[in-house]
């Protein structure tokens, strides 16, 4: 009775694993049911060699993956992070053996993208106050007459007069956005001075840029 309990007992751990098994959906797509499914095939045998895992086909589940990355790319803005593409990716990477190295250095890479890819919602962190203060300090302008906030072009402009950034006093624009910080010159059509550097973080850094030498002339293409 010993010997039939402990062999009943092996059979069972042995197919423990088979009856969590779920088919592995190649056909999957960037869907929230989908990319579940996914974590609940690997789930049970992230740790499993390949041959011990029901339904694998490893070339083809990267691929699967591979097409979900590049569905998840095309969404412009990212509100928060994929949790369950990140899961995914998680168990992807640390299975035993199922991806070549090349493969998993890309796991790797999609797997920090993802972790990473969230849009940032920097206009909160320029605080109105602070940044008309920056602004007038560092180029010694006598006025602030315009604080702007474009949260849909994610941007802000501040307007002053009498300002200098070392050619002289001048009426302009402090701008920036996602892909620049301008200084325009409006004494000149069309003239800014582009900031070179990493963007300004908030509003402190932003006083660091303006009080730096690191910019470069440019013109706007109709105007010049």
């Amino acid at each position: 009775a010993t010997q039939r309990a402990l062999s009943f007992e092996g059979v069972a751990s042995l197919s423990w694993p088979s009856l969590l098994a779920m088919p592995f959906a190649y056909d999957a797509t960037y869907k929230t049911e989908d990319v579940v499914g996914l974590v609940d095939s690997v789930a049970p045998f992230w740790r499993k060699l390949p041959a011990e895992v029901p339904d694998l086909d490893s070339t083809k589940l990267f691929e699967t993956v591979k097409r979900i990355i590049e569905e998840w790319r095309k969404i412009e803005h990212y509100k928060q992070v994929d949790k369950e593409l990140q899961a995914l990716l998680a168990l992807l990477t640390a299975t035993t053996s199922w991806f070549q190295d090349e493969q998993l250095k890309e796991i790797d890479g999609w797997l920090e993208e993802v972790a990473s890819n969230v849009e940032d919602d920097w206009l909160g962190r320029f605080e109105e106050s602070a940044v008309r203060e920056v602004v007038r300090k560092k180029l010694k302008a006598t006025e602030i007459t315009e604080f702007i906030v474009d949260t849909v072009g994610k941007a802000i402009s501040v307007e002053y007069v009498g300002g200098n950034y070392g050619q002289g006093r001048h009426d302009g624009c402090v701008h920036l956005s996602d892909e620049a910080l301008r200084i325009n010159d409006h004494r000149e059509h069309g003239k800014y001075m582009i900031w070179l550097g990493e963007l300004p973080y908030d509003p402190a850094e932003l006083g660091k840029c303006l009080g730096s030498s690191n910019w470069d002339v440019g013109w706007d293409e109709d105007d010049h």
